[in-house]
């Protein structure tokens, strides 16, 4: 089964979508830790705690999560979404990760590469509302599999037609996370084991802190 993931266009600060398109490749930042293939996310976590970086606390999380997303999690065949302001644009991932050594450094800091097949492209205003609340999350990276069907739909060009659910064909959900904290969502009554496996793919994603 194919994932799809939000890969933003600017590794180490920078805007990159320009050599994205040119080179056919998504990047991530942070220069200087070498190269990944092969390092579990635990060891990504230690990299990142130590010199040049030295995270901690919040920063070492998003950021191992992230990296580890990019390195170990995306497989060749899921879908990229790279949003610019209203601009979407949607590939295919080609290659395994690797590390290209010549930007490796402060001043281009994009190291961290994978191969796409450049696919279509669209207007924010064109995707779902619930697309389009997933796109808010404040990460370089993230698992957007729960939408894996109109973003493949919109990468290969064709129209995403939105089911309609009336009250009827909602369940509303409350799961107490914490003692004083319940976390309350919908979701379709027939939804099925993959759609619920891909939610649960991205809760998973859904800490700031170890």
């Amino acid at each position: 089964m194919k994932n799809a993931w939000l890969v933003r266009p600017f590794p180490h600060g920078a805007k990159r979508l320009d050599e994205f398109k040119t080179q056919n490749i998504v990047a991530v930042g942070w220069p200087g830790i070498g190269d990944l293939t092969n390092k579990s996310r635990e060891d990504i976590k230690e990299i990142l705690s130590v010199v040049p970086y030295q995270l901690n606390g919040l920063e070492l999380g998003n950021a191992y999560a992230t990296i580890d997303i990019f390195v170990n999690r995306m497989q060749v065949g899921d879908f990229i979404l790279t949003p610019d302001g209203d601009d979407i644009y949607f590939g295919e991932i080609t290659s395994d990760y690797y590390m290209e050594s010549t930007v490796d450094n402060d001043s281009t800091g994009y190291p961290h590469q994978r191969k796409v097949k450049w696919l279509n492209n669209t207007s924010r205003k064109n995707l779902s509302m619930p697309l389009r609340s997933s796109l808010k999350v404040h990460r370089t990276t993230a698992d957007l599999s729960a939408h894996v069907e109109e973003i493949e739909c919109l990468a290969n060009g064709k129209e995403y037609k939105v089911e309609k659910l009336n009250e009827a064909n909602v369940i509303s959900v409350n799961y107490p996370l914490r003692p004083d904290y319940t976390i309350s969502f919908n979701v379709p009554s027939n939804i099925s084991k993959d759609e619920a496996k891909r939610l649960s793919n991205y809760l998973e994603t859904l800490y700031f802190v170890q």
